[in-house]
C-alpha cells in the first residue's frame, strides 16, 4: 500500500460516490433476494416449523412469585457485567456499571386497540392451507392472560383482575348480526363469560388498580377495544342454556390458557398462530409506551381441520411456566423495541455508509407489487427480519400484526434507534457493535504509523480505566452503527492505549438481581440460559433480484449524517476534546459544540475541570506527565525483558493513585 501523506486518521468521514454506491448495490441485492423470498413464503405458505417462539427467552430473567420472595421495589432490577479479554491485563475481571433495566409493570392508561388492521389478514402456513385467521381473538386472549398472570405474581395488596359489566353479546345462531361469531362450544358459564369479558367492546376486563400519588394505574396489558359496538358475539353451544352471560369469577390465567388452547383446537388454529398471537400481544406494552395503537386484522373464518399443527396440552403447559420470563420480557423497557430495530442494523456497514444500506429496503415500500395489497409490506418486512434474526421470528411477525413495524422502521431511519444493553444479552440479537468484540489485533501499523480501527478506540473507551481519568462512558453510543475509519494510537486516551496489546475484550453479561420491599434481593443465575447468540447473515445472493434491477441511490444521507454525528457525539460530549485529527473537522460533525476545543492543551489532554493554580489542577499535571511517561516507556519496550511473550502485556510499573482525572495523551 502507497503511504499517503494525510494519514488514514485524517481520511474524510463523508464517503466517496464509489464507496456509496457500492454499499448501495450490495444492499440492493441483498434486501432484493430477501425479498423475493418473503413474497414467495407468503404466497406458498408461511415456513414457520423453523422459528421456535421460546428462544427469544435466551437469558431473560422471570419475574418472581410474591408469596415466595415479596413484593418488588418501583426500580426492582439491576444487573452484573464484568469485562473478560487478557487475564494480566488489570481491567479483566472488573465490573461494570450498565443502566439497570426499566420494567414497566402498571401504566396510567389502557392501550387502545382496533380491528381495522392490514397485515397477515390471510393466514397460510401450507400449499392448500384454509385454517381461519383467529389472530385479534387469539392475542385478546392473551392480553387477560398476561394481565392475570402478573397480578398472581407481582399485584399489591388487594390487587385482583375482574370483569366489568361490559361484555360481548350472546347469540343462539338465529339472530341476523353483523358481528363476527365466536362458536365456544359446550363450555360452563365461567369460560363463556370469560370470552364475553376478553372481546368485549371497550374494556370487559381490568386489574384493580392500585393508588400512587393520586393516579391509577392499569396492568401493561389492559386495553380498551375501540368500538362504540361489539366486533364480536358469542356462541355457545346447545347444552347452555341461559340467554345471558352470566358468572362473576374470572378465570385464573392457568384456566384461561387452558380455555385459550381448547378453544384453538376446536377452530383448527395451528399452534404457531397461537404463538404469533402471543407475541402481538407481548408488544402491547411497547405500543403503549410509544403511543402507537395496536390495529389487528379482523377475523376470518376457515375450515376447521385444515391445520395439521394444533397446541396440545404440553404446549399449554410449557407457555404457562414461561410466562414469567414473557411477562419481564414484555415489561422491559425498550429491550423489544431495541431489538426490533436491532434487526435491521448490519455490523459491517459503517455509519457513514448506513443511508445507502437501508434505503432500498425503504424503497420497497413503494414498488407496484407492495402498494397493490394492503398490509403486504409489513408482511414482507417481518419474513425479512425472522430470517435475520429467528430467535425473535415471532416478535416480528407481531409488530407487523399489529402495525408496530412502521414506527420501527422510522427510529431506524433517524441512525439513532433506541439501543438497550439488555436486549442482546437477553435475546441474543446483537444491537450495536458495541455487543460484538470484535476480530484480531486492536492496533496495525501504517507507513511507521500504528493505528486502531476508531470501532476499537470507541469499545476500548467503554471499559472501566484503571486509572480514573475522569471521563463519563457509563452508556454506550447513542448509535448501533461504528465509526468509520482509523485513528492514531497516540491520539487516543491513555485508557485505550494501554489496551493496545491486550486480546481482545468483552463486556458479559453474568446475573440479574431483583429487589424487594422486604430488603431481600435474588440473584438469578441467567433465567433459562438458552441463549443463541445470532450474528446476522448478510452475505450476497449470486444474482440482482428482479425488485431493485433499476434502482438508483436517492443521494438522501440523513440516516448517515445523523448516525456518524451520534457516535462521534458521544466523544466529544465525554470530556476529551477533539483528537489533532482532520475527521473531527469534517462538515459532518460541524453540527457539534465542543466546549473544549477552545480550551488549553491540559483541558484537551488531561480532563481536568480544575482551576489554574489549584492543588488540583497541579496534581493533575503530575499525574498527566506520571502517566505519559508509564504508556511511553510501554510503547518503547522492545527487549524480552520487557515484553511478557506469551500475554502481550507490556511489564511496566502502572503510576500508583487515582484521585485525580488524566485523560489522552498526544506524542509529537
Amino acid at each position: 500500500m502507497v503511504c499517503s501523506p494525510d494519514g488514514l486518521e485524517n481520511k474524510p468521514l463523508q464517503p466517496t460516490p464509489a464507496e456509496r454506491d457500492a454499499t448501495f448495490s450490495s444492499a440492493s441485492r441483498y434486501w432484493g433476494h430477501e425479498a423475493d423470498a418473503s413474497v414467495l413464503e407468503l404466497k406458498s405458505g408461511l415456513n414457520l416449523k423453523r422459528f421456535d417462539i421460546r428462544h427469544m427467552l435466551g437469558r431473560v430473567p422471570p419475574i418472581p412469585d410474591r408469596a415466595r420472595y415479596g413484593l418488588l421495589k418501583p426500580s426492582p432490577l439491576a444487573s452484573t457485567w464484568r469485562v473478560t479479554g487478557s487475564e494480566d491485563c488489570e481491567v479483566n475481571g472488573k465490573p461494570v456499571q450498565i443502566p439497570p433495566v426499566q420494567l414497566r409493570l402498571f401504566i396510567s392508561t389502557p392501550t387502545k386497540v382496533t380491528l381495522d388492521g392490514n397485515s397477515f389478514r390471510k393466514w397460510i402456513e401450507f400449499d392448500g392451507d384454509d385454517q381461519p385467521n383467529l389472530l385479534a381473538i387469539i392475542t385478546l386472549a392473551w392480553s387477560y392472560i398476561l394481565s392475570a398472570r402478573l397480578v398472581e405474581l407481582q399485584g399489591r395488596d388487594g390487587s385482583m383482575i375482574t370483569y366489568t359489566e361490559t361484555t360481548a353479546p350472546l347469540c343462539r345462531g338465529d339472530e341476523s348480526l353483523s358481528s363476527f361469531p365466536v362458536d365456544v362450544g359446550n363450555v360452563d358459564s365461567r369460560k363463556i363469560r370469560w370470552f364475553a369479558a376478553i372481546l368485549a367492546p371497550g374494556s370487559g376486563f381490568q386489574v384493580s388498580s392500585h393508588q400512587e400519588d393520586g393516579h391509577s394505574y392499569h396492568s401493561p396489558w389492559a386495553l380498551s377495544l375501540a368500538t362504540q359496538k361489539s366486533y364480536f358475539h358469542i356462541r355457545p353451544g346447545n347444552d347452555y342454556q341461559d340467554l345471558e352471560v352470566s358468572g362473576r369469577t374470572p378465570l385464573n390465567s392457568y384456566e384461561a390458557l387452558h380455555s385459550l388452547v381448547d378453544f384453538c383446537n376446536r377452530e383448527g388454529v395451528s399452534n404457531h398462530q397461537l404463538h404469533a398471537a402471543f407475541a402481538t400481544a407481548l408488544l402491547f406494552p411497547t405500543h403503549n409506551y410509544l403511543n402507537v395503537h395496536p390495529a389487528l386484522p379482523h377475523p376470518t373464518a376457515g375450515n376447521p381441520s385444515s391445520s395439521s399443527t394444533k397446541p396440545s396440552c404440553e404446549d399449554a403447559d410449557q407457555l404457562y411456566n414461561d410466562l414469567p420470563y414473557y411477562i419481564t420480557l414484555g415489561c422491559g423497557g425498550d429491550i423489544i423495541n431495541s431489538t426490533l430495530c436491532g434487526v435491521f442494523w448490519n455490523p459491517q456497514v459503517p455509519s457513514n455508509l448506513a443511508s445507502p444500506w437501508l434505503q432500498p429496503l425503504m424503497d420497497l415500500k413503494g414498488m407496484k407489487s407492495m402498494q397493490s395489497t394492503p398490509g403486504c409490506y409489513a408482511e414482507v418486512l417481518a419474513m425479512i427480519c425472522a430470517r435475520r434474526a429467528p430467535n425473535v421470528a415471532f416478535l416480528s411477525i407481531g409488530a407487523a400484526t399489529s402495525g408496530l413495524t412502521s414506527t420501527i422502521l422510522e427510529q431506524v431511519k433517524t441512525g439513532q434507534p433506541p439501543l438497550e444493553r439488555h436486549a442482546y444479552a437477553w435475546t441474543g440479537v446483537p444491537q450495536s457493535f458495541m455487543d460484538i468484540a470484535g476480530e484480531g489485533k486492536y492496533y496495525e501499523t501504517h507507513c511507521s504509523q500504528t493505528y486502531i480501527r476508531r470501532s476499537d478506540c470507541w469499545r476500548l473507551r467503554r471499559l472501566p480505566p484503571i486509572v480514573d481519568d475522569d471521563l463519563h462512558y457509563r452508556i454506550g453510543p447513542f448509535t448501533p452503527w461504528e465509526p468509520p475509519g482509523h485513528a492514531l494510537i497516540k491520539n487516543c486516551p491513555l485508557r485505550v492505549q494501554v489496551h493496545k496489546d491486550c486480546n481482545r475484550h468483552a463486556l458479559v453479561y453474568e446475573c440479574s438481581t431483583w429487589y424487594f420491599n422486604n430488603e431481600c434481593t435474588l440473584e438469578d443465575n441467567l433465567g433459562r440460559d438458552m441463549l443463541i447468540p445470532h450474528i446476522f447473515n448478510n452475505d450476497l445472493p449470486p444474482q440482482e433480484a428482479d425488485f431493485f434491477r433499476d434502482l438508483r441511490f436517492s443521494d438522501n444521507e440523513d440516516t448517515s449524517v445523523d448516525a456518524t454525528i451520534a457516535s462521534f457525539r458521544w466523544v466529544l460530549d465525554n470530556g476529551e476534546g477533539r483528537p489533532p485529527e482532520d475527521a473531527y473537522k469534517d462538515q459532518w460533525l460541524h453540527s457539534i459544540d465542543d466546549a473544549d476545543s477552545d480550551g488549553d492543551i491540559m483541558s484537551l489532554y488531561v480532563g481536568s475541570s480544575a482551576s489554574e493554580g489549584s492543588q488540583e489542577s497541579g496534581n493533575s499535571i503530575e499525574k498527566f506527565i506520571e502517566c505519559k511517561a508509564w504508556v511511553d516507556r510501554a510503547s518503547s519496550a522492545t527487549t524480552e525483558k520487557d515484553v511478557d511473550n506469551n500475554s502481550g502485556i507490556y511489564n511496566c510499573q502502572r503510576p500508583g493513585g487515582s484521585s485525580t482525572a488524566w485523560g489522552r495523551v498526544s506524542r509529537e
